[in-house]
């Protein structure tokens, strides 16, 4: 029991802790500070109890997933929608933990599709030929990303702190170093709706996954402390991730001034050799490769200013597009290769490798978890539906290689999440639910709240194809108009 209960805890922790919390919660903790972290908890007491109510209604009845949703609140319906935005939720962990990869190995853009295909192809094999140890597998996974994050954080700090040396760019780094910990920042709706929609979406929910882990787990087991656990874990590593972003600020401008620096060196050696060049004729060439250096730093200052800029943004405007900031975090391996910090390689490696395990061990829980609902509302055999739910993650996965797709497929995740996380709370609410009802209520109603909120908040954005994307994350909810006919279908099936 104590075996199960610690390989169960470490299934969860290694498919709730996935890319999100690295990528967007950062943001949020330090645009925010204390003031958001505060609000957030909010989010995530709604998440758990929405979290611990699926999974304790499958595993008092003993029901799969799409039975409960047909015997027991009568909606297959949300089975299929739950299911489409697993697919989708899977595109995007694949994605961005491709992009991990590349980042860690520093290449083109253009091996991303071979990246994605590896690690889609890895995953189908591991499901199919080495199922019978899945979860021993992702357990020690997930307690390697977490002991690279808190690594690399630490290896980071040391070598930032060496590597900063001017004044200001120290007053940069304390400062947001400070701000994650002040309850002065002041809020925005905007700001604070993405962040709770972030907060619900990093913890799994909206793609049914509680419903079919509480369908095999023990009923002896404490599902309470293994979420304690869980979501003490996910702060420590969104609080990591935060202050790996704001290190890297202070990376950046050091990287800023340094260039500086050197621009007016090449600039005073270029100005000797001119004035040196009455005397020495054959100096024309020494002055032509001096100013072709000058040029080359003077567009590395460029460049550090900018990146600069853009951690600057994403670690202070709560407002910005999550689609923008999320780019932006994927510079600070830039940043830190850039810059010459000494240990760069290491640090590059476990933190782009840890983002890279979070979302892989999510990924292989969608994968499964989507195989399982397929093979029982499609009559699927096991292959088929691991199969076919690889197949639809990779394609799209694939095709978010195209920048405005991206943004499409992003933008409806984020757009809708809310929405269909309080829908995968309501077949708890229909027909005799073996958990209470009240928490739920108050669970489904915020996350409707929170969703159409963030509808509103990403039709704001002026981006076409973020308005697009609104739009396919609503055709996620067309099921739900033809549920009445699945239901005689699912009769009929039986």
């Amino acid at each position: 029991m104590r075996k199960m209960s610690t390989l169960m805890a470490l299934l969860i922790t290694g498919y709730v802790l996935g890319v999100l919390n690295f990528l967007l919660m950062p943001k949020y903790y330090i645009a925010f500070g204390l003031k958001g972290f505060v609000l957030s908890l909010g989010a995530l007491a709604i998440g758990l109890v929405l979290i611990y109510s699926e999974f304790e209604a499958t595993r008092r009845t003993r029901y799969l997933i799409h039975e409960f949703m047909v015997k027991v609140s009568r909606l297959p319906a949300v089975t299929i929608i739950l299911l489409m935005f697993l697919m989708l939720l899977g595109a995007v962990n694949l994605y961005y933990s491709g992009f991990a990869l590349l980042k860690l190995l520093n290449t083109s853009t253009t091996v991303l599709p071979i990246i994605l295909l590896m690690i889609i192809a890895l995953i189908w094999l591991f499901l199919i030929i080495l199922r019978g140890r899945s979860v021993e597998f992702i357990g020690a996974l997930a307690v390697l990303f977490i002991v690279f994050a808190f690594i690399s954080l630490f290896l980071m700090r040391g070598q930032v702190y060496d590597f900063v040396t001017s004044d200001t760019a120290l007053e940069q780094l304390n400062s947001y170093r400070d701000a994650v910990f002040s309850f002065d920042h002041s809020l925005t709706v905007k700001g604070v709706v993405l962040m709770l929609t972030t907060v619900l979406l990093s913890l799994g929910l909206g793609a049914g996954v509680y419903y079919v882990l509480g369908s095999f787990a023990p009923s002896e087991m404490d599902f309470k402390k293994l979420l304690a656990v869980i979501v003490l874990l996910q702060i420590l590593l969104s609080f990591t991730a935060a202050f790996t972003t704001v290190y890297s600020i202070g990376a950046a401008y050091q990287s800023y001034e340094n260039n500086q620096v050197r621009f007016k060196q090449v600039r005073a050696e270029l100005q000797n050799i001119l004035l040196n060049q009455s005397q020495d004729p054959s100096s024309s060439e020494a002055a032509m490769e001096k100013y072709r250096q000058l040029q080359g730093v003077l567009n590395e200052i460029n460049q550090t200013l900018n990146n600069f800029h853009k951690v600057q943004r994403y670690a202070s405007v709560g407002d910005e597009n999550p689609i923008e900031a999320i780019e932006t975090f994927y510079l600070i391996p830039d940043i830190i290769r850039e810059s010459g910090i000494r240990g760069s390689s290491a640090i590059i490696f476990l933190l782009m490798g840890s983002i890279f395990l979070a979302g892989f061990t999510t990924l292989i829980v969608l994968v499964e978890i989507g195989a399982q609902t397929s093979i029982e509302a499609f009559q699927m055999s096991r292959n088929v539906g691991v199969s076919f739910i690889s197949g639809i993650i990779f394609v799209l996965s694939a095709a978010m290689i195209v920048s405005d797709i991206k943004v499409m497929l992003l933008s409806a995740v984020l757009s809708v999440g809310g929405l269909v996380i309080a829908l995968e709370g309501v077949p708890l609410l229909v027909g005799v639910s073996p958990v209470d009802k009240r928490p739920i209520m108050v669970g489904v109603a915020v996350s409707v709240l929170i969703g159409l909120l963030t509808l509103w908040t990403m039709l704001g954005f002026p981006d076409s194809y973020v308005k697009l994307g609104v739009v396919v994350g609503l055709l996620l909810l067309l099921p739900l108009i033809f549920n009445n006919y699945l239901m005689v279908g699912s009769r009929s099936g039986r």
